[in-house]
């Protein structure tokens, strides 16, 4: 059976988000279990009606707790819908060295144009969580239409 698939940063895509990334904490928590990172994404120009989404995420040891507001954040990322879709999609356990220089080509362009930024460091999670936010990327990358 395929996974029923979503439009990138739909309310169906969000909840699927959520339901993996809290089935991946749950499973690994106990890899992490000082952890207290705060993640925040902010998507503008959203399809249809070119709304905003908040997808905003606190980490911890005892689990993750969602939020649909902005909040303070170890990491905040902001861009535009269409300039944020192509990183959305890209799988990259899977991406040949091609399509990483195509994302990291596309990235750079996308900041000069200032259609997206970023503000943190990633750094600040401990290794094992970040295993399950790039767990996380790449199954979320696998249903993103």
């Amino acid at each position: 059976m395929t996974a029923a698939r979503h439009a990138y940063a739909s309310p169906s895509w969000r909840d699927a988000m959520r339901a993996i990334l809290t089935t991946l904490v749950d499973r690994h928590r106990h890899d992490f279990p000082d952890a207290d990172f705060r993640m925040c994404e902010v998507v503008t120009a959203v399809p249809p009606d070119g709304g905003t989404v908040v997808l905003a995420a606190r980490i911890t040891g005892a689990g993750v707790e969602f939020f649909d507001t902005e909040i303070d954040a170890d990491v905040v990322v902001r861009g535009d819908h269409d300039a944020m879709l192509p990183a959305a999609r890209l799988n990259r356990r899977r991406a040949t060295p091609e399509d990483n220089a195509a994302q990291a080509a596309h990235a750079m362009a996308m900041a000069k144009a200032g259609r997206v930024s970023m503000r943190g460091d990633m750094g600040k999670a401990p290794k094992p969580l970040l295993r399950v936010l790039a767990e996380m990327h790449d199954r979320l990358a696998d249903i993103t239409l």
